[in-house]
């Protein structure tokens, strides 16, 4: 990961032409949050500073490197007398910008600031809260305090003095190879990424956060001296530029989050020196990830649901370059990244699979805005996926959607390791599926049984995500099957000519067959009655076949008390009941997997024959 993060960021700096200062700066911060800013104005005159007002303005974000701004620890000051205002500018101005040049007062230049900062801080104070209490509320997040300091007729600012720079520079360097906790790790080796003999230092990967790097705890760091860290990891502080360039890059168009998930999105070309393939998939990325002032981020934007963007920038490549999937979460306040999961070698085709797959099913006739009118009442509009838009899940990622309804954030392991396999194209076994796909019906099922919406919506999502599977060949132990068509289809036994792979056994077709049945007796009692008492005898979803023996014959006995009859549909079950009565396959939770989709899918079959007296 290291070394693809590394080739990335080389590429990026040499490509931009960018300097050590350009990669360290957080102009991303500004660019991304910052609207306004308020700047501490200085006169200097014969040597001599004096204060002259604050100054407040909008940010212009092509501008934005002339405050050097680079954040510091939340407790303590920043690596530029530059700072955003988190709370109050009185607060941030003395915490954070006063107190900058109390500590950096080693030269007269910055000691003469100091001591006119301090001279006025009453009437600086004073300014700087009616400024920031002039600027709009909306506009008041992460405001700018920085200086200025007129000298004639020119403003200048800090980047336009050499010591704010030089400052800038060594602390950002000493990031590398000093903790305050464990002192210096630092010393002559072979670079571990470009390979050369020099001076190299153990806190490179510290310095972004990366949590197998924390250097902190000894059992991580060779003969638990944690000095030593350079020993494990060593790095040079020009890689360690290179990849701090990269991790930048990544982070501002290659990072995503799915649905809780924040993870990172990593290219490795697999030929370093093909230079063009970098410069296209750069020149489509950034293209293609530039948001118009005006649109908002979607919090679930991802890789895959931004196919409208992402899929764009890389359906036209070949597998010439891979992607590493980094899945994190923020540890330590912010401070650190803990490594959740780690997913290497995925190429293009597997993505565009991926982005096909859920086109293929999504478009299902299954899922039809017909069908969905069906199921769901006739006000719905679109097919199922638009019907869920609400929730952020579109077609290009309703399959992460989906799956995140059944792992809640209980079982976001199990949801993360589900999201890894699919990534990574690993099998995924079937019975842990369908026992948390059952676990959340029956809940929904157990919370109300009068109204089955919930019953519906879940049911259809876990169908959707299986046939979804299924299409990827990911269901371990389970040949890929022809599942679906585009044509619409009449009754139980045209069903089956095109789902018969899914629905292939006597047992799978007793169940499903159950469930449709069971609807239309419920559907008949609360058209007669306005309830429906029949599914307080469904065990609560929990099945077999036992149970589903046991149902037919009250089923049938209900039925004829409202004087109604399927003889086709009735006859199907008999016979493949009879059929599955020795070579019963189906566990619990698959029982009543197909048992919940024929209770679903009732709506979407005609009745055409006479003699039936329908609901």
């Amino acid at each position: 990961m290291l070394g693809a993060m590394y080739n990335l960021g080389k590429f990026i700096v040499e490509y931009e032409d960018q300097s050590d200062i350009d990669v360290f700066l957080d102009t991303a911060k500004l660019t991304n949050k910052t609207k306004r800013i308020l700047l501490i104005n200085l006169k200097r005159i014969n040597g001599e500073f004096y204060y002259n007002s604050v100054h407040e303005q909008e940010l212009d974000k092509y501008d934005t490197k002339k405050f050097l701004y680079k954040g510091g620890p939340p407790n303590g000051i920043d690596f530029t007398p530059s700072s955003l205002i988190t709370k109050k500018a009185e607060s941030t101005y003395k915490n954070r910008v006063l107190k900058w040049f109390k500590t950096h007062n080693e030269s007269p230049f910055l000691e003469k600031i100091f001591q006119v900062l301090k001279e006025n801080n009453e009437q600086i104070v004073t300014d700087l809260n009616k400024k920031f209490d002039s600027i709009d509320k909306k506009n008041r997040n992460n405001v700018l305090i920085s200086i200025t300091i007129q000298e004639g007729f020119e403003k200048k600012y800090l980047s336009d003095y050499s010591i704010f720079k030089e400052i800038l520079l060594d602390k950002s360097y000493e990031r590398y190879h000093f903790l305050k906790s464990i002192g210096e790790s630092s010393g002559e080796g072979i670079c571990y990424l470009c390979g050369e003999k020099k001076d190299v230092y153990g806190f490179v990967p510290n310095a972004f956060g990366f949590s197998f790097s924390t250097a902190d705890k000894k059992g991580n760091v060779p003969n638990f001296v944690q000095k030593d860290q350079w020993k494990q990891v060593p790095i040079c502080s020009a890689c360690g530029v290179y990849l701090e360039a990269g991790k930048k890059f990544v982070q501002k168009n290659l990072s995503f989050n799915l649905f809780t998930l924040k993870y990172y999105v990593i290219p490795n070309f697999l030929f370093k020196s093909d230079l063009n393939e970098y410069k296209e998939f750069y020149n489509n990325i950034t293209y293609y990830s530039e948001e118009p002032d005006d649109k908002p981020q979607k919090y679930e934007d991802t890789i895959l649901t931004e196919e409208d963007d992402f899929y764009e920038s890389i359906k036209e490549m070949d597998d010439v370059v891979e992607f590493k999937f980094l899945f994190y979460e923020f540890k330590g306040g912010g401070k650190f990244l803990d490594i959740l999961n780690y997913v290497e070698s995925v190429l293009p085709s597997w993505i565009k699979k991926i982005h096909n797959a859920q086109i293929s099913v999504g478009n299902d006739i299954l899922f039809n805005e017909n069908n969905v009118k069906l199921n769901f009442g006739s006000k719905s509009e679109g097919n199922f996926v638009q019907l869920q838009s609400k929730r952020y899940i579109t077609k290009n990622n309703w399959y992460a959607g989906f799956l995140r309804d059944f792992f809640s954030s209980k079982t976001n392991k199990s949801f993360l390791d589900i999201i890894s396999y699919i990534v990574g194209g690993k099998n995924i076994n079937k019975d842990f599926l369908l026992s948390h796909f059952m676990k959340k019906i029956q809940k929904a099922h157990r919370t109300n049984m009068e109204n089955d919406y919930s019953v519906k919506l879940l049911t259809t999502e876990s169908l959707m995500v299986y046939m979804f599977l299924n299409e990827l060949n990911l269901l371990k132990g389970v040949e890929k099957m022809e599942i679906g068509s585009l044509d619409e289809k009449d009754n139980e036994k045209d069903f089956f000519e095109v789902y018969g792979e899914f629905i292939n056994s006597p047992d799978k077709k007793a169940a499903f067959l159950m469930g449709i049945l069971t609807k239309k007796l419920t559907a008949i009692q609360y058209k007669s009655l306005g309830a429906t008492p029949f599914m307080s005898k469904l065990w609560g979803l929990s099945l077999d076949q036992k149970k589903i023996q046991k149902l037919y014959p009250m089923i049938i006995n209900k039925l004829r008390e409202y004087k109604a009859a399927y003889p086709d549909l009735e006859e199907l079950i008999s016979i493949n009941l009879l059929r599955s009565n020795e070579n019963w396959n189906l566990s619990g939770d698959e029982t009543s997997f197909y048992f919940v989709l024929g209770y679903t899918l009732k709506g979407i079959f005609k009745s055409k024959k006479d003699g039936d007296i329908n609901e």
